[in-house]
């Protein structure tokens, strides 16, 4: 317990953005890493638990599972254990809370392991979860993940109607706050900063976080909603080039024509 409340401390003070709004974040201590590698299902290395940050008032939390069935969440502090997953696919994690007549929603979704459940994680997306929410259009390939210099499109929704002409922003710990707004449509494109430091070759990089918030005022009620996931670096422009990619592909398939064409010689002579 000593150990949770001082990785709870630490992880309140170090993200170092997301400022007043609440989101999802996951909580990387002991026991949360503990309970994923017992579960299964959770990639190597990560945590069953996840923290809401500035998590106040009457506040609820929720998992909609890949088949859109709903299992509550219950608050230890601001933080929530996951269950061992029995389905595998995308999950979809829900908080919101009432302060002061101000809405607060955020949502964050995983992938995990488990028996297929066979429903398109559109069908999630689609699904109404806040009354303010940004929806991923499309959600990434549960074995894609978000990278840095690439652009994504969002939707954001208000009563499941889009929003237009409304400013999302983005953060991340590294770089400051860039604003993007929708269109007439509801959809903003984002392009993830890749502000990573001391990049090495390969995918074993952790990844970092980034947040977008969503703000809308309607009949004296402030909503606020966000969306949090991982993001990680580019590979095209740390360890790997697209000409030098070219070059070597194209080595290599000058190379094989010669192997062969001297295999297909060496046989007519034999």
């Amino acid at each position: 317990m000593k150990n949770l409340l001082l990785a709870l401390v630490l992880g309140t003070s170090l993200w170092g953005y997301g400022e007043g709004v609440l989101y999802w974040t996951p909580h990387g201590c002991d026991t949360g890493k503990a309970a994923a590698a017992a579960h299964g299902g959770h990639g190597k290395g990560e945590s069953a638990m996840f923290a809401a940050m500035n998590l106040e008032g009457n506040a609820t939390a929720r998992l909609v599972l890949p088949d859109l069935s709903l299992k509550e969440l219950r608050f230890n502090q601001n933080t929530v254990m996951l269950p061992a997953p029995k389905l595998g696919g995308y999950y979809a994690m829900v908080a919101e809370s009432n302060v002061s007549g101000n809405v607060y929603g955020a949502i964050r979704y995983l992938s995990l392991f488990g028996r297929p459940a066979k429903v398109s994680p559109t069908k999630l997306t689609a699904l109404p979860k806040t009354v303010l929410e940004i929806v991923p259009d499309p959600l990434h390939r549960e074995h894609d993940r978000y990278t840095g210099s690439k652009t994504y499109r969002f939707v954001a929704l208000f009563k499941g109607k889009p929003l237009p002409n409304t400013p999302l922003v983005l953060e991340t710990s590294r770089s400051g706050a860039k604003t993007y707004e929708s269109g007439s449509d509801g959809t903003a494109e984002v392009t993830l900063p890749d502000d990573f430091e001391n990049v090495k070759p390969g995918r074993g990089n952790k990844p970092s976080e980034f947040l977008l918030t969503l703000r809308h005022e309607e009949g004296g009620i402030r909503y606020v909603t966000t969306f949090s996931m991982p993001y990680s670096p580019n590979p095209n422009n740390h360890w790997q080039s697209l000409e030098w990619g070219t070059a070597a592909a194209a080595t290599g398939f000058l190379a094989g024509l010669f192997f062969y064409r001297r295999s297909r010689k060496g046989g007519h002579n034999g």
